[in-house]
């Protein structure tokens, strides 16, 4: 009896835990409450250690979870944006856990809702527009909707993350690709507004939109008959 209370205080002053348990995992609640309420890098550590687990957020839980929240769908994407970023230099920076690129991004596909539930709101239909042709790609930074297209794009420091379910499982923002804006004004043409989504490096066929003019609150194209709205940042 000695020797067990002996070793009973030994466990105590080391701190080892007597019933032999580990931490409580993370939980995908955890990773979306930080998202909104943790600065992006904090919320990005805790969403880089929670994919390491393997584990994928419900879909429709995700969802009702951001509707009982105060914040706008706007507001929600711009942090859940925010924190990809961190993510993506906390990863480009060899910290936080190893992860494989798809477990990677299976977790953050499934808090999608993030991002999807904006392809909810009702932007204003296309309608031609006289031409007023942008210069800048800086211009375009923020989150862009064309509801009638189900397209949302998300441009910041020369990134855009694309947000087309319709396009495949790999489009629902889960990466930053390269984006630029080329001027074809030497032929007479207006700007193409080009996203990398291959990952050529070149711009090797890439998602691309003919930018007939571009104002505070939206950018359209009047040869494929889109209009974007601006849903954030809202002057």
């Amino acid at each position: 009896m000695q020797m067990v209370a002996m070793l009973m205080a030994m466990i105590t002053l080391l701190g080892v835990p007597q019933g032999g348990g580990t931490e409580s995992e993370i939980s995908w609640e955890t990773v979306a409450v930080q998202i909104l309420e943790e600065p992006p890098e904090t919320a990005a550590r805790t969403l880089l250690d929670w994919a390491e687990t393997g584990r994928t957020a419900p879909e429709r839980e995700v969802e009702s979870f951001l509707k009982e929240r105060t914040e706008t769908a706007a507001e929600a994407a711009a942090a859940f944006a925010a924190v990809l970023d961190a993510a993506d230099s906390l990863r480009a920076a060899g910290e936080g856990p190893e992860l494989g690129e798809e477990t990677y991004r299976e977790a953050v596909r499934s808090l999608s809702a993030f991002f999807t539930r904006l392809l909810e709101t009702e932007t204003t239909p296309w309608k031609e527009e006289p031409s007023d042709w942008p210069t800048d790609l800086a211009a375009f930074d923020g989150i862009w909707c064309d509801s009638t297209a189900q397209e949302l794009l998300i441009f910041r420091n020369g990134t855009c993350r694309v947000v087309i379910p319709w396009l495949g499982a790999e489009f629902y923002g889960e990466t930053a690709y390269a984006a630029r804006l080329r001027d074809r004004s030497g032929v007479g043409y207006c700007p193409s507004l080009e996203i990398d989504f291959r990952g050529s490096g070149t711009f090797q066929g890439p998602l691309a939109y003919y930018v007939s003019g571009l104002t505070e609150d939206h950018f359209w194209c009047n040869t494929q008959a889109q209009r974007f709205d601006k849903l954030w940042p809202v002057e």
